[in-house]
């Protein structure tokens, strides 16, 4: 069995085309609802392996310099929503802490923004930090891409992680 997802694999490579599944993750656009339930079950794991480590739901991030929270219901509610809508940003999920911890910004870009209307405000967030994390596979080409974390940062300097989710480079 394992010869023929090999094979599988290897044929989806050279034609281009995307397997069925990739470590796990349904591709086809339709398969949402599963993609959901999987980075529910991501963020979990990651919170159970930060409480057993000692480190009260924070994740370092180099960048920045600063602890970034993972808060269950503030930074799992948006990226379940907008993770789920592709298997790439699903597959990025999986790779949260490397993610919160390497993520830079671009040159010559801004890092902080202005809070949007709605869940932004309502988590009352005075200012939101954008990075940014690059998949880099040089054998598998479907597995090169850009995802762009979003921190928001409160009155109190308390950095969560709001969302994370592929973004499509111009």
């Amino acid at each position: 069995m394992k010869k023929e997802k090999t094979t599988i694999q290897e044929n989806a490579i050279e034609t281009g085309a995307l397997p069925e599944f990739i470590n796990g993750i349904p591709t086809a656009k339709n398969r949402s609802r599963e993609r959901r339930s999987l980075i529910a079950k991501y963020y979990s794991n990651l919170w159970r392996k930060l409480q057993k480590e000692g480190r009260k739901n924070t994740i370092f991030n180099d960048f920045l310099g600063v602890d970034v929270y993972i808060v269950e219901k503030e930074s799992d509610k948006k990226t379940i929503n907008a993770a789920s809508k592709n298997w790439q940003s699903t597959y990025a999920v999986q790779y949260l802490e490397d993610i919160v911890r390497e993520a830079f910004c671009d040159e010559n870009t801004p890092v902080f923004f202005t809070p949007k209307k709605g869940t932004q405000t309502k988590f009352r967030y005075k200012n939101i930090a954008i990075l940014y994390y690059d998949f880099v596979n040089q054998d598998v080409p479907y597995l090169n891409f850009k995802v762009k974390l979003t921190i928001g940062i409160k009155s109190s300097e308390k950095h969560v992680q709001y969302c994370v989710n592929k973004i499509d480079v111009k």
